[in-house]
């Protein structure tokens, strides 16, 4: 243990002895190298000298003109950096909302502009996909037609593993409420028309209900207006009338049961129910939104 601490004390003087005769060298201008180096070469036995020796060698046979070569080679490097970004930010001014370019823009540029939607987020543009089925430009067609139809094939099949969970698991209240809400929006979003719709719009219509059930007794406004919407699509009024009665008893002042009862009397063409409905939004101060205001303003010009 002794001839450790005496072998590792030996080290560590030789070790500042060439530090110190380094140090003495580069103050006397014989090694070309900066004071700054003097930590480095200090806190790193053997390496810190041997780099220093190292960046000396390098200096001495590159006649000093390695760090300027290595600083023109970093500014070279940025200008072009800086070029390509100005490059991509003159691009951006070419880009245009779909619905434009779908109007007005050239054949190449629709074409360019859908084929982008092909590579993004074809979900996201599903209206604008339907629009874009219907252009002139056959390229364009063909593109929104290959894009409606992958969306479709990954809406069915996410439809599917939904039923099979809520057929594995019929009680399960997660898998009911995650099957009934994807259910809902899949019909909202036209993945599937005529009878198919139908048949589906009445399965949802029983998932609400079962949801209804699963309350014990407890009641929702959100989901007896979503059954209610469910049964007007249906055309099934004297239920959705029903509905819509028990929900206007007992949330007398939410906006969202009175607009469902609009609805209902402009489904039936019965203009007393809706200036009845209307008078009955003005005596029970319903609070409306915005769009309920404009809903309202509209159904009371077309009652004048």
């Amino acid at each position: 243990m002794h001839n450790g601490f005496w072998l590792g004390l030996v080290l560590l003087a030789v070790h500042l002895a060439v530090c110190g005769g380094i140090w003495l060298l580069a103050w006397a201008r014989v090694l070309e190298v900066e004071g700054y180096f003097a930590p480095v070469m200090l806190l790193v036995p053997l390496w810190g000298p041997l780099c220093v020796l190292l960046l000396h060698t390098s200096n001495r046979l590159t006649g000093g003109c390695l760090r300027e070569q290595t600083l023109e080679k970093l500014h070279i490097n940025e200008e072009i950096h800086k070029s390509i970004l100005v490059a991509e930010d003159e691009g951006e001014d070419t880009v245009v909302p779909l619905e434009e370019a779908l109007l007005v823009d050239s054949p190449a540029q629709k074409r360019k502009l859908i084929l982008s939607v092909l590579t993004d987020d074809p979900a996201g543009y599903y209206d604008l996909l339907q629009q874009a089925r219907m252009d002139n430009d056959s390229e364009v067609v063909h593109y929104a037609s290959t894009a409606l139809s992958q969306i479709t094939k990954e809406a069915d099949l996410k439809l599917q593993k939904l039923e099979q969970r809520y057929a594995a698991a019929p009680d399960d209240a997660a898998v009911l409420e995650e099957y009934c809400d994807y259910l809902e929006s899949y019909l909202k979003d036209g993945f599937v028309q005529g009878r198919a719709a139908e048949i589906q719009s009445h399965q949802l219509e029983q998932l609400l209900k079962k949801r209804l059930e699963n309350l014990d007794g407890r009641r929702s406004c959100t989901l007896e207006c979503r059954l209610a919407e469910v049964q007007l699509s249906l055309a099934e009024y004297d239920r959705a009338e029903k509905t819509l009665e028990e929900l206007t008893a007992r949330w007398p002042q939410r906006e969202a049961p009175w607009m469902l009862c609009l609805r209902l009397a402009a489904a039936l063409r019965d203009g007393e129910a809706i200036q009845k409905t209307l008078g009955q939004i003005e005596e029970k101060e319903v609070y409306l939104s915005a769009k309920g205001r404009e809903i309202v303003r509209f159904w009371q010009g077309k009652q004048q």
